[in-house]
């Protein structure tokens, strides 16, 4: 189990990378970070910023994790672990999210609302699993 949740965590820094520099691609200068178009950044400000979220998120994850996990069993280590997958395939959403918002064409923002809540539920998923495997193992 450990090996496929690296292959995961290996697929979501592709996957987050991939969407992030595409949607960056087609990002006009000013980029709205609200559907209102209240809140807007430059477009490599923006840029900075999120990678910089990224970058560091999995950095403190990571080390927090290894630093953790050091006394729990294969099982619940692995899942522990997976939480890296769970916080970039949110972040890889969100990036999804505003670039949507910030399309050109004819595109309705409100139609892919949901990719805000995916991260959350998948988070909420995750803790509840996180909580059966510590009373199973107890």
């Amino acid at each position: 189990m450990t090996q496929a949740i690296k292959v995961l965590n290996y697929i979501s820094y592709f996957l987050f990378t991939a969407i992030f520099l595409l949607v960056y691609a087609y990002l006009p200068f000013s980029v709205d970070l609200e559907i209102e178009g209240v809140s807007n950044l430059h477009k490599q400000i923006f840029f900075y910023y999120a990678f910089g979220v990224f970058l560091i998120s999995n950095i403190v994850l990571r080390i927090a994790i290894n630093l953790g996990t050091r006394n729990f069993g294969e099982e619940l280590g692995s899942w522990v672990r997976s939480l890296i997958f769970i916080v970039n395939f949110y972040l890889t959403t969100l990036i999804g999210f505003i670039g949507v918002l910030n399309n050109t064409t004819s595109v309705s923002p409100s139609s892919y609302a949901y990719l805000n809540y995916m991260g959350p539920v998948l988070l909420i998923i995750w803790i509840f699993g996180l909580i059966f495997l510590i009373i199973k193992n107890k």
